[in-house]
């Protein structure tokens, strides 16, 4: 059942108190609540927006950039019904297994839990996006052997907003209660302060709070509000909740997104091909995770035409090509060979590429979102400042997935690599927003990572604050390490976990038999 937070009602939270509170209705909150649901609890989902995107919403959304260039935070995510699977594209792929190990080169990476922790819940998530079944991709440029490179494959689901795809079971009477326009504003702490007794929302026409009470809560709203809600709530924790090491907010990763250089092909290629980094290799490299997207330029004839003559001033190009000059009574090398390229460009004979990169990023103690000192929104809570921190191995892993990919295509005669002018630099710079450049995936990651360490992590491995009782995060501000693969499947996969631990372990024990779930 859907309610408006701007029309509620005096009875509607005084004397009510349900088994979860979830505020956040993007992937995770929706996936946990429904499952919750479904296993007969009752569930309270508060969304700060409305219906549709609103100004007096998506404004809250804005923040301050002192770090990395970045997309404008109010740009990088959506705040109404559905959250940002509102612009979500679709791309699907669970984490991969050594995503959840530790690396030796890579400070604080390894998960508490294994990829086969969350493989249960595989099925559950596809019938959630309504995906296909997952088939290994059969075809490769270079043949069933890639090298240091393994063909990849993700799947595209159909559903664009979680809570349109979901929109009968959240209008049903006996699904969980949504409430719109509904703000966080705080958290309530017991006297020792070990659990929360409330959560305090407003709304937009109204300044009256209200209070919502539960057995259990669940704050899933997103890499970027998650640390800010916790970090805000410090009426009773000076520093913030969950935040007694100072880690909240901490270890801000993205997927950085980048076009590492363009390609001339000696075949056809059509689509797109993913490659990532077998295991070994990036042991051997000390290299971090990696997916590569290898996009034919389908018709851009005059790009291919200008970069296969910088190809071939810069090396040798293909057996063929030498081949046919050797052949010819060319007296100009150069002119000679810019006239045999054109001449296979009318017959269509090569053809161009290009290849872009979405990297895992290291984990860092001085990438963090953290609270301003000068600025405040609607509700006075201090906005967000975004301090995203680029590494050493960041830089490595990038050039490294560039150079080897070149390699292999020179090597298996599938092409030639022109990299992108900033690879070739000394201090290698990722290109910045301001050059229309893809910066990253809208992925924000480990701001409240999950450690069995409290010293290491602001959650545990069932995504429980440590330290409070019953306070819970959802999506992937918990990721440990961010691996390459788009976090949405990983999140949903650990929001149903998340609802059998709540179910199983902490709810049965708490509520009376028999009780029903009312509805309003």
């Amino acid at each position: 059942m859907i309610l408006d937070a701007e029309f509620r009602q005096p009875d509607w939270f005084a004397a009510r108190r349900f088994d979860v509170c979830i505020v956040g209705s993007g992937p995770a909150g929706l996936a946990l609540a429904l499952s919750l649901t479904a296993k007969g609890h009752r569930v309270a989902v508060m969304e700060g927006g409305g219906e549709v995107v609103s100004h007096d919403s998506q404004e809250l959304y804005e923040g301050l950039l002192v770090g990395t260039d970045y997309y404008p935070l109010d740009v990088t995510r959506l705040r109404f019904l559905g959250g940002s699977s509102n612009h979500w594209i679709g791309y699907c792929r669970p984490l991969d297994a050594h995503d959840f190990a530790r690396h030796p080169f890579h400070a604080l990476s390894g998960w508490p839990i294994g990829k086969a922790d969350l493989d249960p819940y595989a099925a559950a998530v596809d019938a959630f996006f309504k995906l296909d079944p997952d088939t290994p991709p059969t075809d490769s440029a270079f043949g069933p052997d890639a090298g240091p490179f393994e063909r990849i494959a993700f799947r595209f689901s159909g559903v664009q907003s979680v809570a349109d795809a979901n929109r009968a079971a959240l209008d049903a009477e006996d699904g969980p209660q949504l409430f719109l326009n509904a703000n966080l504003v705080d958290i309530e702490l017991d006297d020792r302060r070990q659990a929360v007794t409330g959560l305090v929302f407003r709304s937009f026409a109204s300044d009256e709070p209200f209070r919502v009470s539960a057995g259990s809560y669940v704050l899933c709203l997103g890499g970027l509000e998650n640390p800010r809600a916790l970090l805000n709530a410090n009426k009773q924790i000076a520093a913030g909740i969950g935040n007694r090491h100072d880690l909240v907010g901490r270890h801000f990763t993205e997927h950085p997104h980048h076009t590492l250089g363009r390609i001339v092909l000696e075949r056809p290629m059509r689509g797109r091909q993913f490659f990532a980094p077998k295991p070994g290799f990036m042991a051997e490299r000390q290299v971090l995770n990696f997916g590569l997207r290898f996009i034919a330029d389908v018709g851009e004839r005059s790009l291919s035409a200008e970069l296969m003559r910088s190809v071939a001033c810069a090396a040798p190009f293909m057996e063929r090509l030498a081949e046919a000059i050797r052949g010819s009574r060319m007296r100009c090398l150069d002119g000679g060979l810019m006239t045999y390229l054109d001449e296979q460009l009318d017959r269509d004979a090569l053809h161009g590429a290009k290849l872009r990169c979405a990297a895992e990023q290291a984990v860092n103690y001085d990438s963090r979102v953290k609270l301003s000192t000068t600025s405040t929104d609607r509700f006075g809570l201090p906005r967000i400042e975004l301090d995203w921190r680029i590494n050493e191995v960041d830089r490595h892993t990038m050039k490294t997935a560039a150079v080897e990919f070149g390699k292999l295509l020179a090597e298996r005669r599938v092409g030639r690599l022109q990299l992108d002018p900033w690879l070739l630099e000394k201090e290698i710079t990722f290109p910045g927003i301001d050059n229309g450049a893809e910066v990253g995936g809208h992925h924000h990651m480990c701001t409240t990572r999950m450690s069995d360490d409290p010293k290491q992590g602001v959650v545990d491995r069932n995504c429980k604050v440590h330290d409070i009782d019953n306070l819970y995060l959802g999506g992937c501000s918990t990721f440990a390490t961010g691996g390459h693969a788009n976090p949405t499947y990983t999140i949903t996969q650990l929001a149903f976990r998340l609802a059998d631990h709540l179910s199983g372990r902490v709810l049965k024990a708490a509520r009376p038999p028999g009780r029903s779930s009312p509805t309003l």
